[in-house]
């Protein structure tokens, strides 16, 4: 353990594990090796990556050719991803934690996990003047991605705490890492204050707060803030972007931001509602998200990316911020997460717009009322649809997400959300495969298993774990989202977000849309040597992962014993 005299200098580490700040091919490559070597169920997440490497290496390459400088789309692909905004700034915990330890008097610097690998020089002088480390495993997707990354940061005699959305994700099952000293569970405005308290003691006599809980996991301890005793968010600190701003040297256009912690709805897919040990919906109210927009916008923030989970509800709380925001002159552009059927009234849609939204992200995640059904959705196809028609009316863009292969999927549910996708035009789609990752959801529940005679394996020490249920497995999903993509882009239906995330605030429907559609469809189809390319690959990562599917997953488990298998 570091000692007391140094117990006042923490480094943060945070950032998903493959990110576009990765600026060394051969970095990236030693992170997916490690990551690889580390999962139980590697060969799902592998052939995902695959596709997904050769969606956007198409992109790239077009645009090194003739045809793309001859395209009359060149100057408004070109402007759009010029802009890239939505990569520069921190991961909103960074922010929280690195303002929750000032508070506290705690000298912060902070590291990226990409600069982490990338960086040698860099990661070395930090971990030998920062004897405290904190790892945000917000961005970390499972135990995978986290192992290398404790690998780099351990070091004889310093302390090391991970805390964030990963967290609360693995700390029923898991039994200690001696590389981590704290695992720590929770709202970090609750976390924060006693372990700096243990710092300075020590570390030793590791207290949790009130209604909190501290436990002994082999060579580690977890430690449980509990719920918060207040019923809404106005008394948190407001994160200080503009201290983050100062000590990376820059300043962002775009920041993160979040209103509420909880949903009110309990899909059966979604983990959100169950990140914060604490069962309720906590929200800020209209007043305290104006003034902190006011301010950010003031400290030069122009643009507002809203995390929640589901931003337009209640509806009196997101008319009364409107309103507000009016009142100041629209201060910031933004965009929230929002329900199809909180968009049908064309009245609060246009005052969002006027309030300065400029896109709401939909989760559709199915054109088929049984498979809506099936994942406890509480939504309706005809209320989504037209939720979106009225968005669009009102010139803000609409950003949906499906899902593909959740259990009761077939070929026809498919069928239906192609559909849905085709009529009702979204600007963007993201089509994401089924996974089984997080294992107290409602689906992964005994009565879910059952429902659907589903089976897992790989539990939370692999990214994409392997399952099969009754009309489906993981070896059918990469075909179907390979399939989708090329179809949605070959008859110009929408557009694909990995392509222009970093477009997402300076796109215009009426402006952008018609050439980024030509640009996607002349990538992706209209260039086939990067499909012919890729072809060995697929092909490979696809038998992979087939042969070690069928050894773990057999069929006849999955038709004999629906529980069975279960990780």
């Amino acid at each position: 353990m570091p000692s007391r005299e140094n117990d006042l200098r923490i480094l943060i580490v945070s950032g998903p594990f493959v990110s576009a700040k990765d600026r060394s091919a051969l970095a990236a490559l030693h992170k997916q090796v490690a990551a690889f070597r580390a999962s139980s169920a590697p060969w799902y997440d592998v052939h995902l990556k695959v596709l997904s490497a050769e969606h956007l290496l198409a992109a790239r390459v077009h645009r090194l050719t003739p045809a793309y400088a001859r395209a009359p789309y060149r100057a408004t692909v070109d402007a759009l991803l010029a802009d890239g905004t939505l990569f520069e700034p921190p991961e909103l915990a960074e922010v929280i934690l690195a303002t929750l330890l000032a508070r506290e008097g705690v000298k912060v610097r902070s590291l990226t996990v990409a600069e982490l690998f990338g960086d040698a020089a860099r990661r070395e002088a930090l971990l030998a003047a920062y004897p405290v480390v904190f790892v945000s495993a917000t961005l970390l997707r499972d135990l995978s991605e986290l192992a290398p990354v404790l690998a780099l940061v351990r070091r004889p005699g310093n302390a090391v705490v991970v805390g964030g959305a990963l967290s609360g994700l693995v700390a029923s099952e898991w039994p200690g890492d001696e590389r981590v000293d704290v695992l720590a569970v929770g709202e970090g405005e609750r976390l924060v204050p006693p372990l700096v308290d243990w710092m300075r003691r020590g570390f030793v006599e590791l207290h949790a707060p009130a209604g909190g809980r501290v436990l002994r996991r082999g060579p580690s301890l977890v430690l449980s803030a509990g719920a918060h005793p207040a019923r809404d968010l106005d008394d948190l600190p407001t994160p200080d972007w503009d201290a983050a701003a100062r000590r990376a040297g820059q300043r962002w256009q775009v920041i993160h931001y979040e209103s509420a912690r909880g949903c009110p709805f309990r899909c059966a897919f979604c983990s959100y509602p169950l990140l914060f040990d604490d069962p309720h919906v906590r929200r800020k109210s209209a007043a305290r998200i104006a003034e902190e927009w006011s301010l950010y916008a003031a400290q030069g923030f122009s643009r507002i990316a809203c995390l929640d989970s589901l931003f337009t509800r209640p509806r009196a709380r997101l008319v009364a911020l409107c309103e507000r925001l009016i009142a100041e002159g629209s201060p910031v552009r933004w965009l929230a997460y929002a329900r199809g059927d909180d968009l049908v009234d064309p009245d609060v849609v246009r005052l969002m717009a006027q309030a300065g939204c400029v896109q709401v992200q939909v989760g559709v995640e199915s054109g088929s009322a049984s498979q809506l059904a099936n994942m406890d959705k509480r939504a309706t196809v005809e209320a989504t649809a037209k939720g979106l028609v009225t968005a669009q009316e009102a010139g803000i863009a609409t950003f949906v997400t499906v899902i593909l292969g959740y259990p009761g999927e077939t070929r026809a549910t498919l069928d239906e959300t192609w559909a849905f996708l085709r009529d009702t035009r979204p600007d963007f789609a993201f089509a994401t495969p089924f996974t089984a990752r997080v294992p107290f959801v409602p689906v992964l529940s005994p009565a879910g298993r059952a429902r659907f005679g589903l089976v897992t394996y790989g539990g939370a020490s692999s990214s994409s774990p392997y399952w099969r249920h009754a009309t489906m497995s993981a070896a059918d999903v990469g075909p179907l989202w390979r399939e989708l993509h090329r179809r949605l882009a070959e008859q110009r239906v929408t557009l694909d977000p990995s392509l222009f995330y970093g477009a997402m605030f300076s796109y215009r429907r009426d402006r952008h849309r018609a050439a980024l559609l030509d640009y996607q469809r002349d990538a992706l189809i209209a260039s086939p040597w990067v499909s012919a390319a890729f072809l060995p690959l697929r092909w490979w990562s696809l038998a992979r992962l087939r042969r070690d599917l069928g050894r773990r997953l057999p069929v006849a488990t999955a038709t004999s014993s629906p529980g069975a298998g279960a990780a």
